[in-house]
């Protein structure tokens, strides 16, 4: 983990306010699925950098997607073809991808961010369950379904299957489905009930964790949550966890 120097090379809003960052570095050390990185902000009031799951990386290039919600990300978007952001990277653990050889990938909203890596490192082999409220906001759709077979959930019923992502999944094991592993991003609500769902089926389930976060390497103490009765740092401990170590 070290900073690095990542030159933008679009930076658009791909669903409604949500932004996907994509920049290239001169080299970067491979990120594992479920990690995240802080990004410096463009902006002299903005003094901690911001945290970002990482939706795309290689050696050289790293795209994350982000929402339009604060002073922090308005600044953010207004990063144009070459600017140079400060990012330090990789951060945090990730999912234990290779462990397992049939996941079920759960996502919800922008938490779907980090499993997008996720899902190429688990080779074809996922199925993979987003959900958003409605289709306006639908995120990286095309991109999930080439890694994976994608089934996307909306509150509404506006695109694909009508109801939560976990609800589809329920469906899919009534046929016979069943993962070897969940991983899951998402909206607590949502974490909780993957959480439910795995444990009552005796199922290894991964949630990551969102907190809010000063440093990124466990040296403030904001992120602090408890884990199996302790308390551990999301940034530094995680922000992947076993799902019987939290929401207890």
């Amino acid at each position: 983990m070290k900073e690095h120097i990542g030159v933008v090379l679009g930076n658009r809003e791909i669903a409604d306010g949500a932004y996907l960052l994509e920049m290239s570095f001169d080299k970067l050390p491979l990120s594992k699925g479920g990690q995240f990185a802080m990004l410096e902000v463009p902006r002299e009031d903005c003094i901690l950098r911001r945290p970002l799951g990482v939706c795309m990386a290689d050696s050289s290039y790293a795209a994350f997607l982000y929402r339009l919600k604060g002073k922090g990300t308005h600044a953010l978007t207004t990063l144009v073809k070459g600017d140079e952001v400060k990012v330090t990277m990789p951060l945090g653990n990730g999912f234990p991808i290779g462990k397992f050889e049939n996941v079920a990938i759960i996502g919800g909203g922008f938490g779907v961010a980090p499993l997008y890596l996720t899902a190429i490192e688990c080779g074809g082999n996922a199925r993979i369950y987003n959900g958003f409220s409605t289709k306006k906001q639908i995120m990286l759709g095309k991109e999930f379904a080439s890694v994976g077979k994608l089934t996307l959930c909306t509150d509404d019923g506006s695109a694909g299957f009508h109801g939560f992502p976990t609800a589809a999944l329920e469906s899919d094991m009534a046929e016979g489905y069943k993962p070897d592993a969940i991983f899951c991003c998402g909206p607590e609500p949502l974490m909780k009930a993957v959480k439910r769902l795995g444990e009552a089926r005796g199922i290894p389930t991964y949630l990551s964790l969102e907190a809010h976060m000063g440093c990124g390497v466990g040296a403030c103490l904001t992120c602090t949550c408890k884990v199996a009765g302790h308390n551990k740092r999301v940034c530094k401990d995680g922000p992947v966890f076993l799902s019987e170590e939290v929401y207890q």
